[in-house]
């Protein structure tokens, strides 16, 4: 079965988290299950195009001009789609896989590094957060978010890396961002180092 890809590109630097500033290339599959509204991203199935596994590493391959080999998958919600073939392709050509997740789904097939950005909020009453061990967990600082939001995520979550991100688009969010990271030494402050930059 093909799979819905909204773009690929690079290469270009991993903006966000702990691997923020190394090189890489991007996998967005369109569609997600969540509809956040200060959601930056375009995942609408519009533009999308359908392209198997092969077809997929091998764009991949010739984006990743400097070598870097690490893609990063994300969204939408890339659970929806990733599955053991494009792990096994991507693996095969020496990708390292860092995936994005909303944690509402396990992946399917193994990744290298598994970032969780819940987002509770905007869950349908159906939809809940899974078990899952992410290596990072970043949450976006909208006004639902605050100490104690943090502290169930530390509580929920054993990983080595918590991150929160002033949500795009909220000028107070910044400042409650870092009131929080002072508040709490486990957490680090992240940026979106892409857009500072100015790159994709």
């Amino acid at each position: 079965m093909p799979y819905l890809v909204k773009e690929l590109f690079g290469p270009t630097l991993q903006g966000e988290g702990a691997h923020a500033g190394r090189p890489c290339v991007f996998l967005r599959f369109a569609a997600c299950n969540l509809a956040c509204t200060w959601c930056d991203t375009d995942f609408a199935a519009e533009g999308a195009e359908k392209l198997d596994a092969a077809t997929i590493v091998d764009r991949l391959v010739a984006l990743d001009r400097h070598g870097a080999r690490m893609v990063v998958v994300t969204g939408g919600e890339p659970t929806l789609q990733y599955d053991a073939p494009l792990s096994d392709a991507l693996h095969a050509a020496g990708f390292a896989v860092h995936m994005e997740s909303n944690g509402t789904r396990r992946p399917e097939a193994p990744v290298d590094w598994l970032t969780v950005s819940p987002k509770p909020r905007f869950h349908p009453k159906s939809l809940e957060l899974v078990a899952v061990v992410p290596h990072e967990v970043k949450v976006v600082v909208d006004d639902s978010v605050d100490a104690a939001v943090l502290a169930g995520y530390e509580a929920r979550y054993a990983c080595a890396h918590y991150f929160a991100q002033p949500c795009a688009g909220d000028p107070t969010s910044l400042a409650r961002t870092l009131a929080l990271v002072a508040a709490r030494p486990n957490w680090r402050l992240s940026l979106q180092l892409h857009k500072i930059v100015g790159i994709p």
